[in-house]
Formats: C-alpha cells, sequence, structure tokens
C-alpha cells in the first residue's frame, strides 16, 4: 500500500543503520585501529614529535586510541615556606580516536593546562566518522587540527582576529555603532 512507502523506506534505513553499527564495530578490530596507530606513528616520526600512543579496551565496543603529548615541568614554580621551590606541571594536549555507541569514530582533542594553576578547557570535538572514511589524508587532517588547536592555545592573547579593533574614541555620548 502507498501510504506505507514512505515509514517502510525509514523502517529500511534504520535496519541498514544497525546493520553498520556490527559492520563497523568489526572494522574497529579488524583493521581500524591498527590503521590509526599506523598513520600517527609515521606521523610523529616524520615531524620528529614525541607522544606516547596508548589504546583503551576496558569496554569493549567504546574503545579508544589516546596520542598524548606527556606532562613535563611547565617553568612556574612556587617557593613555598623555607625555600621549597613547587613545581607546576603542564600537560601537553591529547589527541583521542574514540569509538561511538554507533560503531562511528570521534576524533577530540584535550588542550594543554597547567595543573594547580588553571582548570582544563573543555575538550575540543575534531569530527565524527564512519570507518569507511578514514584514509591517510584523514589522519593527517585531525592531526593538523590538533596542531593548530595547540599552536592557538600556546599563543594565548587577547587578540581576537576575527574582530575590528575596538572604537579609540573615549567620552560621554561616544556610541561606537553609530557611523561617523
Amino acid at each position: 500500500m502507498e501510504k506505507y512507502t514512505a515509514i517502510k523506506e525509514k523502517v529500511e534505513k534504520y535496519k541498514q543503520m544497525l546493520d553498520n553499527v556490527v559492520t563497523w564495530r568489526v572494522a574497529w578490530d579488524d583493521k581500524l585501529k591498527k590503521f590509526i596507530q599506523t598513520e600517527i606513528k609515521k606521523l610523529l616520526s616524520h615531524t620528529e614529535m614525541e607522544a606516547t600512543i596508548t589504546e583503551e579496551e576496558k569496554i569493549k565496543g567504546l574503545e579508544s586510541i589516546s596520542i598524548k603529548l606527556g606532562i613535563r615541568k611547565s617553568g612556574i614554580y612556587e617557593l613555598a615556606d623555607s625555600n621549597q621551590r613547587k613545581d607546576f606541571f603542564k600537560e601537553y594536549g591529547t589527541l583521542v580516536y574514540s569509538q561511538l555507541f554507533n560503531g562511528k569514530v570521534q576524533a577530540w582533542m584535550s588542550y594543554p593546562f597547567i595543573e594547580g594553576l588553571m582548570e582544563p578547557r573543555p575538550p575540543k570535538l575534531i569530527g565524527i566518522f564512519a570507518p569507511p572514511e578514514f584514509n591517510e589524508q584523514l589522519i593527517m587532517s585531525n592531526f593538523e587540527s590538533f596542531l593548530n588547536g595547540l599552536i592557538e592555545w600556546e599563543d594565548y592573547d587577547d587578540d581576537d582576529p576575527t574582530s575590528p579593533p575596538p572604537k579609540s574614541q573615549i567620552g560621554f555620548g561616544f556610541n561606537p555603532d553609530m557611523e561617523e
């Protein structure tokens, strides 16, 4: 019957999505997690960037791969009583590939932060991808987004290049939205 055509198409799409979840989880186990690690190792080797790659496998179907840049002394310290030096440590950021409930993989990053001086900035989502979308170019693009986030954090200042500089006029009755 024609009145069921639209709903029947939705049911077929839903069944296809359920099949994709199974297929994508198998792809993660069979080849994708190894592919991601291999490509990241190549990037690290060619760029001479130091990082630790770890796999989180406690919850099957929601596994992740983390590329951690490490924790080191930040260069900031406090002199406590009796001139004892208390160093503040900096976490340099992490790129993570983690499986989602639907078999897709999200790439996200955590920003650097200095422990004891600041709260970590919320993680940034780089993207969500179905396993068939993964290739060398996607990994490189995600890594470049990660690096851009790190550079933005390290180069922090109050300049916002997307907004015009403030008007330099001050005084009573000045309206910055008024055209001259």
